[in-house]
C-alpha cells in the first residue's frame, strides 16, 4: 500500500511541475501531453487506497487537552531553562506573548497539517477534478466523488479544530484556515477562509455526498469511508457550528446503522507483572472494532496522565480501569534501582499513570460509535432533558463499567451535576485520543461548560485556562514561509 501511494505521489508532484510549465489553469490539471496516469475510475480509487491518514494525530493535543505528557525523558530540567523546548512550553501551560512567539519558530513543521492538506490535495481535490473525463462506470464516479467530499471535510475539520480559534457563536467571520477547494491553483497564494466558511464548507461537501446516496454501506477497509462514517462528520461539524439539533439528528443516524459498543468488563483477561502481581486488562484492535467507523490507528506508550485527571475518571471505566500500564506491568519491579511501577518519578512525574501498550492499535482520532453516544446525551442536556441525557450516558456504561454499577438516570437531576458527568464520561472515553481536546476546545467558550487544567511538576503548580492562546497551535514555519498570508490565528 505505501509503494502504491509513494508511487501516486511522486506522480503528483511530477504533474504539477509539467502543468506549471505548460501554463495549466488548474493545478490538478495532472494529464501530461501524451499520457494520461490517472485516466480510469481503477486508476483514482488507488487513491484512496493509500494509508495517508496515520500522520492526523497529535500528542500535543494530549498535553493541552487533557493532562497528559508524552515523554520518556525528564520532563523538569526542560521547564527550569530560559530558552525552553517546544515540548517544555506546551508541558507548562507557557501563553505568554513571548512564549508563543518561541512555540511558533520551534514548530517547524506539523504533522497533522501536513497529513491533512496532503489528503485534500494529493487525494481527494484530483480525484474531484479527474473523474469528468476518466473512463468508468457513471456508478463508480459516483462513489468515489462522494468519498472524496467526506474525506477533504474530515481534513479540513481535524485542520480548523487545530489551528483555528473554537465557534463561540459571534465570531464566524474571524480568519481560519484555508480550505483546498478542486477549483482553488495550488501555485497561488490563498488567504485565509473564515471559521464560518470553513464549516459552510465542510457541511457542504458532506451534504452533497451523502445526497448523491453513493457511499458503500461499508466501507472498503478502516480507512475509507461509507455512509455511516460520513454522517458521524456531520454530526462532529454540526457540533462544532452549535447546530445541536441537527447534530443529534445525525448522530442517532449513525447508530441506526451501527450501535455497537465493545464492552470491556466482558473481556477481560489476566496478566501477571514483572515480579508475579496478577492484574486485568482488556486489549482490543480498533482496526477491528465494531464501534470504529473509521480508524487512524497508531500504539499508545508514554503517555503520562496527571493524577488528579486519572482519578476524577470513574475507577474501572473502560480504558481507565482496564488498560495495559506501566504500573500493571511493572508494579514493584525494581532495575537500577528504578521502581518500573513507578517510571513517571524517574523523569519528574511521580504518580502519573503511563499506557504501555505495543501490542494493540488504538483508533486515536479516528470516528466511532461512542461519539455519537455523547453527542446525543450533550444535545439532549443542552435541551433540558437531563433524564434522557443521563440514559445516553448509561448506555455507555453499562459497556465499560462492571455489572452492578449505579445508574445516573433518576439520580443526577441538577444541570450542573450533569454537565459534570458528562465531562467525566468523555475524558474516560476519550483517554489517550484527540478527542478530548476537541471536545474541550468547543466547551471553552462557554462558561458554564469551560474547564481549567492544571498539573503540579517539581513542585511547581501549572495551569491551563479555558481562554488559554494554546488551544489555537500556531501554523508550521514550512506552511507559513511558503504562504505569508498564513498568519496565525492568536
Amino acid at each position: 500500500m505505501k509503494a502504491i501511494y509513494n508511487f501516486l505521489t511522486l506522480v503528483f508532484v511530477s504533474c504539477c511541475i509539467t502543468a506549471t510549465l505548460a501554463s495549466c489553469e488548474d493545478f490538478t490539471d495532472i494529464q501530461p501531453k501524451g499520457e494520461n496516469l490517472l485516466a480510469s475510475t481503477d486508476d483514482l480509487e488507488l487513491l484512496l487506497n493509500a494509508d495517508a491518514y496515520d500522520g492526523i494525530y497529535s500528542m500535543d493535543h494530549w498535553r493541552i487537552g487533557s493532562n497528559i505528557i508524552y515523554s520518556y525523558a525528564d520532563v523538569t530540567a526542560p521547564l527550569a531553562v530560559e530558552n525552553k523546548t517546544r515540548a517544555a512550553l506546551l508541558n507548562g501551560y507557557f501563553d505568554d506573548e513571548q512564549s508563543l512567539k518561541r512555540l511558533a519558530s520551534l514548530t517547524n513543521s506539523d504533522g497533522m497539517y501536513t497529513s491533512c492538506y496532503n489528503i485534500i490535495g494529493r487525494v481527494c481535490n484530483p480525484i474531484l477534478n479527474q473523474l469528468e473525463t476518466a473512463t468508468g462506470p457513471e456508478s463508480k464516479k459516483n462513489a468515489l466523488k462522494a468519498e472524496a467530499l467526506v474525506a477533504r471535510a474530515f481534513c479540513h475539520y481535524m485542520v480548523l479544530q487545530r489551528f483555528a480559534p473554537a465557534f463561540n457563536g459571534s465570531n464566524g467571520d474571524s480568519p481560519a484556515i484555508i480550505y483546498m477547494t478542486e477549483d482553488k491553483d495550488i501555485m497561488q497564494l490563498h488567504e485565509k477562509n473564515t471559521i464560518q466558511e470553513c464549516y459552510d464548507q465542510m457541511l457542504k461537501d458532506v451534504n452533497d455526498a451523502l445526497a448523491m446516496n453513493s457511499l458503500p454501506t461499508k466501507a472498503a477497509n478502516f480507512m475509507r469511508w461509507d455512509q455511516t462514517s460520513a454522517l458521524a462528520v456531520k454530526a462532529l461539524i454540526l457540533m462544532g457550528m452549535h447546530n445541536y439539533a441537527e447534530a443529534e439528528t445525525a448522530a442517532k443516524q449513525v447508530l441506526a446503522n451501527n450501535n455497537s459498543l465493545w464492552d470491556w468488563w466482558a473481556n477481560v483477561q489476566d496478566g501477571m507483572s514483572a515480579t508475579g502481581v496478577p492484574y486485568q486488562y482488556a486489549a482490543i484492535d480498533d482496526r477491528f472494532n465494531a464501534e470504529t467507523l473509521f480508524c487512524i490507528p497508531s500504539m499508545i506508550y508514554y503517555a503520562w496522565v496527571e493524577p488528579s485527571e486519572w482519578n476524577a475518571m470513574e475507577p474501572e471505566y473502560g480504558r481507565r480501569g482496564l488498560s495495559n500500564t506501566m504500573r500493571k506491568q511493572y508494579e514493584g519491579y525494581i532495575y537500577y534501582g528504578m521502581d518500573y511501577g513507578d517510571y513517571g518519578a524517574t523523569i519528574g512525574l511521580p504518580g502519573w499513570e503511563g499506557s504501555m501498550d505495543f501490542d494493540n492499535q488504538f483508533n486515536e482520532s479516528g470516528l466511532n460509535t461512542p461519539q455519537m453516544y455523547l453527542i446525543v446525551a450533550e444535545c439532549e442536556l443542552r435541551n433540558g432533558n437531563i433524564a434522557t441525557a443521563m440514559n445516553w450516558l448509561d448506555q455507555l456504561r453499562a459497556k465499560r463499567l462492571p455489572e452492578g454499577f449505579s445508574p445516573l438516570e433518576g439520580t443526577v437531576t441538577e444541570k450542573a451535576d450533569a454537565i459534570q458527568w458528562l465531562k467525566k464520561t468523555v475524558a474516560a472515553e476519550f483517554l489517550w485520543q484527540d478527542w478530548t481536546f476537541v471536545w474541550r476546545k468547543r466547551w471553552n467558550v462557554e462558561s458554564e461548560w469551560q474547564t481549567t487544567l492544571s498539573h503540579e511538576i517539581a513542585g511547581k503548580t501549572y495551569t491551563l485556562r479555558p481562554d488559554s492562546k494554546l488551544w489555537i497551535f500556531p501554523f508550521p514555519l514550512n506552511a507559513v514561509e511558503v504562504n505569508p498570508n498564513l498568519t496565525h490565528n492568536w
